[in-house]
């Protein structure tokens, strides 16, 4: 079989479009978080309660990485991009008119399918460049997370002047708009001429070929689980602990998934070093500190997180050329379902013992957890092992 179709060496357009589709579906998947006070005050809810809203989301978001991965592969980033854009427009606008909280769950868990985006965007992304250039492209693309930061900055002064019901609705309309822009602007790297697509069963066989792969959705379980966590958490604890507006936990909140999203810096040794960081500042977040103590190792451990992203997809990409989306869909899903039980952990803790104390000991015990898999050496290892097979 001819393989030497010339690696392309690049495409901006491809790359903005991808970044700013990521942006777009990211603003919102995270669109409960900046909400979740008006929406306990409007339906009563408790703390539980509202984890279980903050995590809806991320549910479908995260199963859904890995059949959106594998499609990605398959299909190409254009068409499967245009599509869930498309998709996620529905569930969004209807959720402007909800009237229950069951109502809104329904609606966050259909529209938690844009959360795939990541799954998408690494393998188009990454299919354009070659590998040397990977890395900084890959980083640019995740800059997209600061469409979390749109949502929750962003939303709660929209509800100050036309109420919540019509902020699913003014968020769905970038959805509606990308999906066509999208559809006609971006393309897919060139494949061989001669080349036999793959079949579903051929892109399944990689999760076999290394463990290597399990590693990887340990640390992002880690990484972006907590990224997500507390990017949904954060609004709430500022609000509850330190008595602030919810204006002002938006715009404190957004500060923190910007240091995240900024901080996508390749590089493989650093790994345990920013998990022994992130454990570090969670066991420092038990004191009783000031308001601006606590922002500032929240936005610190914002940028480890950052960093060990865009680490672990750097190498995905690195390591698992030809098999990119199924990979970083497995890998994603990780990270997403992370994301997914530490809110509704963290918000039942809160109701039984009345306090937050209890949560960060939890991820500190989360974060020893994923530590205690992660030697280096073995990483190594089974990098070589990756490269051999793939």
């Amino acid at each position: 079989m001819n393989e030497s179709v010339q690696t392309p060496n690049g495409n901006t357009r491809v790359l903005m479009l991808a970044t700013l589709a990521f942006a777009t579906c990211f603003a919102g998947w995270a669109l409960f978080s900046p909400l979740a006070a008006y929406l306990k005050v409007e339906f009563k809810l408790s703390s539980t309660a509202v984890g279980l809203l903050l995590a809806t989301p991320v549910l479908l978001g995260s199963i859904a990485r890995v059949p959106i991965g594998v499609l990605t592969d398959k299909f190409g980033g254009r068409r499967v991009f245009s599509i869930l854009l498309l998709f996620g427009f529905f569930p969004m606008f209807i959720a402007g008119f909800a009237q229950s909280y069951s109502f809104l769950l329904i609606c966050g868990f259909f529209f938690g399918l844009v959360g795939t985006s990541f799954a998408i965007g690494i393998p188009q992304v990454s299919q354009w460049y070659p590998k040397e250039k990977q890395g900084l492209a890959l980083g640019i693309y995740g800059v997209g997370n600061v469409g979390s930061a749109v949502a929750t900055f962003g939303a709660p002064l929209l509800v100050e002047s036309i109420g919540w019901h019509k902020v699913f609705m003014v968020y769905s309309i970038p959805l509606l708009i990308m999906a066509f822009v999208y559809w006609f602007f971006s393309e897919d790297a060139p494949k061989p001429a001669n080349a036999k697509p793959p079949t579903f069963s051929d892109k399944l066989k990689v999760y076999k070929s290394s463990n290597l792969i399990w590693v990887f959705c340990l640390f992002y379980f880690m990484t972006f689980g907590f990224f997500v966590s507390f990017s949904l958490w954060l609004p709430s604890y500022l609000r509850d602990f330190y008595k602030i507006t919810p204006v002002k936990a938006g715009s404190f909140t957004a500060i923190f998934v910007f240091a995240t999203t900024f901080a996508r810096i390749p590089g493989r040794r650093i790994l345990v070093v920013i998990s022994l960081a992130i454990l570090s500042i969670l066991i420092f977040l038990n004191l009783n500190v000031s308001l601006m103590t606590s922002l500032t190792v929240f936005y610190i451990m914002g940028v480890c997180l950052g960093i060990g992203n865009g680490v672990i997809f750097k190498l995905v990409a690195e390591y698992f050329p030809k098999d990119t989306g199924t990979v970083g869909g497995m890998v994603g899903a990780a990270g997403g379902l992370g994301g997914f039980f530490l809110p509704i952990i963290l918000g039942t803790l809160r109701d039984y013992t009345n306090n937050y104390s209890l949560g960060f000991i939890f991820v500190s015990l989360v974060c020893l957890m994923s530590l205690s898999f992660m030697e280096e050496k073995t990483i190594t290892k089974m990098h070589k092992k990756a490269v051999n097979v793939t």
